[in-house]
């Protein structure tokens, strides 16, 4: 009975077998000029269920692949599913096939074959990172006809052709895009800023002399024309903090060009001060404090001086305290009562911990509300 038994489950699986090749031949075959139908009946159809995770693979084939990539091959097309279009794409990127991505991408268009999201803002990303901005307007062309309600949404995907400008190294065309769009989607304008301040430090880690003048005068222009003033305190910011001494007098002379920066920094001088001290950054604040001196900030210079006091007593630095108190006397500047206290509590121990040179680190993205 047994043998019997596990004859005709043999046979039921082998039908199984054949009902699934012939389907996966079925979407494998062009279209011919003839139609032809293929049906299950309910019996046929439980087994099929029960047993095809047998035989389902989630590799896709590399045939496949080539067939959809192939000049000669655009009717098979049609019959991909966003998945398998999205592991197609995956698979071209590792392997650097940019052409064979931009000619899917046009028979994407031509068949109006609607990509995931994922897809799209993936390829995107990728070739704006990369500088190509050839290959954004593809992607836009496609975006544009395929799927415009995104397309509009989103701006027109402009600022994946701005950032594509300014990384391969035309500055001036990628701002000026970004100014465009600035100004044609005010709802947009908000996230605009998050790329600027993207740009900018990009623009200032990589050390580009020239891009660093084309920066500085459109972050100029948006906070005169726009009264939009996040991107020259980021570009302020990220000069203030830099070692290099170049960037640093770039940010001094931004100070001397915007009384309007000068007030934002003498307001959030204290916030500034506590984000260098948190990557090791004390010549910062030495420079920040010398900036609310010059400009006669005396209420900011002491709140400032009262964090950069703070910081060497945690670390249990006598002669950088010693040099604040000495500075104290000279400007006739108080600490509160309670730093004193510790102070003098610091000296009595004896207990003087030289702190090691910290590594300075990169500074993080510069994120400010105001």
């Amino acid at each position: 009975m047994n043998i019997t038994r596990l004859h005709v489950t043999k046979q039921l699986l082998n039908y199984v077998r054949l009902i699934n090749n012939v389907q996966r031949l079925q979407r494998l075959i062009p279209s011919c000029g003839y139609y032809s139908t293929f049906t299950l009946d309910a019996f046929t159809s439980e087994i099929f269920e029960r047993h095809k995770s047998r035989y389902q693979t989630n590799d896709f084939p590399e045939t496949r692949i080539q067939h959809c990539t192939s000049a000669n091959d655009t009717d098979r097309l049609p019959n991909l599913t966003s998945t398998e279009l999205e592991n197609v794409f995956s698979e071209l990127l590792t392997k650097n096939k940019h052409k064979e991505i931009e000619e899917l991408v046009v028979k994407c268009q031509n068949f109006r074959k609607l990509l995931t999201y994922a897809t799209v803002k993936k390829l995107f990303r990728f070739y704006s990172m990369n500088g190509k901005p050839q290959m954004v307007v593809v992607l836009q062309n496609y975006c544009a006809i395929v799927d415009p309600k995104s397309y509009r949404t989103n701006g027109e995907f402009l600022h994946y052709l701005a950032k594509a400008e300014c990384i391969k190294g035309n500055s001036e065309k990628g701002l000026s895009i970004l100014k465009s769009c600035y100004m044609k989607y005010n709802s947009l304008r908000s996230f605009y800023r998050i790329i600027f301040r993207e740009l900018i430090q990009d623009s200032v880690l990589n050390r580009s002399e020239a891009s660093l003048v084309i920066f500085k005068k459109y972050v100029m222009e948006f906070s005169k024309e726009w009264s939009d003033h996040y991107p020259l305190v980021c570009f302020w910011h990220i000069c203030w903090s830099s070692t290099w001494f170049s960037d640093q007098m770039l940010g001094n002379e931004l100070l001397e060009m915007s009384d309007v920066l000068l007030d934002i920094v003498g307001d959030k001088a204290t916030a500034f001060s506590i984000m260098a001290l948190k990557d090791f950054n004390e010549d910062a604040v030495v420079r920040l404090l010398q900036t609310l001196l010059k400009y006669d900030m005396m209420k900011e210079y002491v709140a400032v001086l009262q964090v950069f006091f703070n910081y060497k007593l945690r670390n249990r630095d006598i002669r950088g305290c010693a040099e604040i108190i000495r500075n104290c006397e000279a400007l006739g500047v108080t600490l509160p009562s309670d730093q004193q206290g510790r102070y003098i509590k610091m000296l009595i121990d004896g207990k003087s911990k030289w702190p090691k040179a910290p590594t300075k680190t990169q500074s993080k993205d510069f994120k400010l509300k105001f």
